[in-house]
């Protein structure tokens, strides 16, 4: 175990997150089947066991450049049936041994759900659920519990890597649009919003009931808390102000007062909403872009108040070249580091995303 390379890197990420200045902008990496592919693993053979997933993963860093920190510890596709209320289609299973995962959205919730939420708490009615219409989700969630989570965070301890945001949650709005479905829930706020304020309610009680046990366990360094759903472009800034932002808030405060960083794994346009994280507590939240949020306007407005991460596109990353990829990167670098700023791709790393472009992208962090 190298307790001197992994001691670097954690403060070097504590530092850009409590906006001190760090010695360079630290890199993180968010990936799961681009590493199987980058080592020519099949897919269907890289979620079969998730603790050596993470060898895989390991492996594959070692050969593009020194990071500080990975999102993905192993491939988390088995809890995505469950936590998005969907059927998830799996190499080997119901794809292709070397295809991509594939998330089917069924949005079994009807109105008359509601109900049922508000008289025997969202954990039943998910229960429930997932039992009626997506057995397969169960078992898979129940797949990701029994991995050996611990274990796995350790392999990149040992590598000197920082485990960086080994939980993963979404937020209470973006689950009910999943089991709901977009459209349906977007007519429900208009016609019933004080039911949808209590349900709202419930769903961000049990979040966090559930994540502050899973803390207890892991003790991790962030919590990834996704929104994607919720993003300030599909609503007014009345409606989002009612329903999106209180339960963000007090999910994001929860990680916070359990002794862990807030990774604000944002995805689409949070443009109109970066005003309002000036009210999350300074120092302590990591605003994650997936290269559709203006990072510019995010660092001018955050700057000395939450550290800001992201943004290389997809796009850049598999259809661009190295010197395309290299100059994005130290732009980045040079404008918005080294206080308050993580060099990160945008969201996660596409499956096909060429190993040199990965390699251009941390050198502009360390000058390797």
């Amino acid at each position: 175990m190298n307790n001197s390379l992994f001691n670097t890197r954690f403060n070097r990420l504590t530092s850009a997150i409590t906006l001190k200045t760090p010695d360079r902008v630290p890199v993180i990496l968010a990936g799961d089947s681009f590493f199987a592919r980058h080592m020519g693993v099949s897919l269907d053979k890289y979620i079969e066991d998730l603790e050596a997933s993470s060898q895989i993963n390991l492996k594959s860093i070692a050969q593009l450049g020194e990071i500080d920190g990975v999102q993905y510890l192993a491939p988390c596709v088995y809890g995505l049936g469950a936590s998005t209320f969907s059927r998830v289609k799996l190499p080997g299973r119901d794809l292709p041994p070397d295809a991509q995962w594939q998330i089917d959205e069924i949005s079994p919730m009807q109105a008359e759900d509601y109900d049922i939420i508000l008289d025997k708490g969202f954990s039943f009615y998910q229960q429930q659920t997932l039992a009626k219409y997506l057995p397969v989700a169960m078992s898979d969630l129940q797949k990701s519990l029994a991995a050996d989570w611990g274990k796995i965070a350790a392999n990149y301890v040992h590598a000197g890597i920082v485990p960086f945001s080994p939980l993963i949650f979404g937020g209470a709005f973006d689950v009910l649009s999943s089991a709901r479905g977009m459209a349906n829930l977007t007519k429900d706020l208009y016609r019933m919003p004080d039911k949808l304020d209590a349900v709202l309610a419930v769903i961000t009680t049990d979040i966090i009931a559930k994540m502050k046990a899973r803390i207890e366990q892991l003790n991790p360094f962030a919590v990834f808390t996704g929104a994607t759903r919720c993003a300030p472009e599909y609503m007014s800034v009345k409606m989002w102000e009612r329903f999106a932002l209180p339960s963000l808030k007090k999910q994001v405060q929860a990680v916070i007062d359990s002794g862990a960083y807030a990774l604000l794994h944002w995805d689409n346009n949070w443009t109109r909403a970066i005003e309002y994280l000036k009210e999350f507590p300074k120092g302590k939240c990591i605003l994650a872009s997936d290269s559709n949020t203006d990072l510019y306007r995010a660092k001018t407005v955050l700057n000395g108040h939450m550290c800001v991460m992201g943004d290389i596109p997809a796009a850049l990353l598999t259809l661009g070249t190295p010197d395309e990829v290299y100059q994005y990167s130290s732009k980045l670098v040079n404008d918005l580091g080294p206080a308050g700023y993580i060099l990160a791709v945008g969201c996660c790393t596409p499956l096909n995303a060429k190993p040199e472009n990965i390699k251009a992208m941390i050198a502009a962090a360390t000058g390797n």
